[in-house]
């Protein structure tokens, strides 16, 4: 093999390597100064809100319309800043905190209940101290910069994003969320602190095709890998990503040509593994541990448990780099989970030219599921007469005497007796299970199908289209992979 042939191997490694921390960084650029779609640009240090809803028109894929994010770019060069998190003690909400490598770093929100002699879990809110890398030891020495009794976050590096989500349910319930996204701030602890810098500039002689390899290089030194990984990143040195100055300005024509190929090679296969599809359970794939690539930062929230690592360092790097392609990140299952299904019980792909009956086992889940419909392939929301892109258990939903919900899926609105008909459909092979049930309110039985009308109606797209589960809290049951949604059932 010709020395070339073996860089450009090395550097197709190399670009999955650091796929991920070029796409954080180039977001966390973007986000302070272009803004990320609804959301406007706010600069550093500073949240920044999504007020309105995702509709059909979004100019977005899959979007999720079960909340409304903040985004906060972060940047402690200057110093440590105080976050301010709003009482929200009704309302599943999460912040949660990624590093230049997509690390979930932290957690605070409905599930860790974060408490501090500043506010506590029944509703004052509370204040936390985020520190720079070293920073927990430098206020334990210094007295007058200490934390005041708050939660201290150390960052593993000066420059991070933290992601809020605040759960909604109709544009009545627009004006409360907006009042909490008003309450998150952040703010330096020294008031006379400089003003952000953000991340380094990678130099702008270098020619566009070599962009990433600059950008990977610069941003690598001043963000470096997480300690696991600082051996396997001296690898690639070959490729001049630990050089200093820029070996990309005046570039070797051999090395240009194997990073240009590498790098077309690295991205073709990342589009294969990503395509290649996760195994299904009755037509639903599920995503328990896409987000497990972590193994060494585990802030407040974040589980140290060998059970949610991926111990296979090859597949942890694989994992990162399909996360990168999501543009507002993902959280660990333990925080959310999803499940997706195009596909009815005998393998047909799922089209508005039917109707289908879901009889779905509500999912255990310590805060509140949705089942969203999307179209195929693109991902868009589906515009409907109710305005309904999903049904959740947040919902006045009717139930089964066994506690399972029957969710109509069809592209009309249901005829009167649909619903109790469905109930009288065969269950097949999902065998919902009356003991495993936990309802999250008082549910209407299908005695009351006839008043309730297009409640359990799911709006489906005229052509192909999937759903989307989404499990917020689940339980262990669903941590386990014990819980299964059912086979969907065409009915025409």
């Amino acid at each position: 093999m010709r020395a070339d042939d073996q860089r450009v191997g090395l550097a197709a490694e190399a670009f999955s390597f650091g796929y991920p921390m070029v796409c954080a960084v180039r977001q966390i650029i973007r986000a302070a100064e272009e803004g990320t779609g609804p959301i406007r640009p706010v600069g550093f240090n500073a949240f920044a809100h999504q007020t309105d809803p995702p509709g059909p028109l979004s100019p977005f894929l899959n979007v999720n319309p079960d909340v409304l994010f903040s985004m906060a770019q972060v940047d402690l060069g200057p110093g440590p800043a105080v976050l301010r998190v709003p009482p929200a003690p009704d309302r599943y909400h999460v912040l949660a905190f990624y590093d230049p490598w997509l690390n979930v770093f932290a957690y605070l929100g409905t599930r860790t209940d974060t408490r501090t002699e500043n506010g506590d879990g029944d509703g004052q809110g509370h204040e936390v101290l985020l520190v720079p890398p070293g920073g927990d030891a430098d206020l334990d020495a210094d007295a007058d910069a200490g934390s005041g009794g708050r939660l201290v976050i150390e960052a593993p590096a000066r420059v991070f994003s933290i992601v809020a989500r605040f759960a909604f349910r109709g544009r009545q319930d627009l004006p409360a969320v907006r009042a909490l996204q008003d309450q998150l701030a952040v703010s330096p602890l020294d008031p006379d602190a400089r003003r952000p810098e953000g991340p380094p500039d990678r130099s702008k002689q270098v020619c566009d095709d070599l962009r990433f390899w600059e950008e990977l290089r610069t941003w690598m030194r001043a963000f470096p890998p997480p300690p696991m990984e600082r051996e396997y990143a001296r690898r690639f040195e070959a490729l001049g990503l630990l050089a200093d100055p820029s070996p990309y300005i005046d570039p070797d024509p051999t090395l240009a040509w194997s990073l240009r190929t590498g790098l077309r090679t690295g991205r073709d296969e990342l589009e294969r593994l990503a395509d290649a599809g996760r195994r299904t359970n009755l037509g639903w794939a599920s995503t328990l541990h896409e987000a497990d690539y972590n193994l060494d930062r585990f802030g407040p929230g974040v589980r140290d448990d060998r059970a949610w690592e991926i111990p296979d360092r090859a597949q942890a790097r694989i994992a990162r780099a399909l996360a990168a392609r999501r543009p507002l990140g993902i959280v660990h299952a333990y925080e959310e989970t999803a499940a997706h299904c195009a596909v009815d019980l005998e393998g047909h792909h799922l089209t508005g030219a039917h109707d289908y009956r879901l009889r779905l086992r509500p999912p255990p889940v310590d805060s509140f599921w949705t089942l969203t419909m999307y179209d195929e392939p693109d991902g868009y929301l589906v515009d409907n007469p109710l305005g309904r892109y999903s049904i959740s258990s947040l919902d006045d939903l009717v139930h089964e005497p066994d506690g399972s919900i029957p969710v109509l899926i069809q592209s009309e609105p249901p005829r009167p007796e649909a619903l109790s008909q469905s109930s009288a459909a065969p269950s097949g092979p999902q065998g919902p299970s009356a003991s495993a049930l936990r309802p999250v309110s008082t549910p209407r039985s299908t005695s009351a199908a006839g008043a309730a009308g297009t409640a359990n109606w799911l709006p489906a797209a005229g052509g192909d289209f999937r759903l989307v589960l989404r499990m917020y809290c689940p339980g262990e049951e669903v941590l386990r992979g014990a819980y299964s949604p059912p086979a969907i059932h065409r009915l025409d």
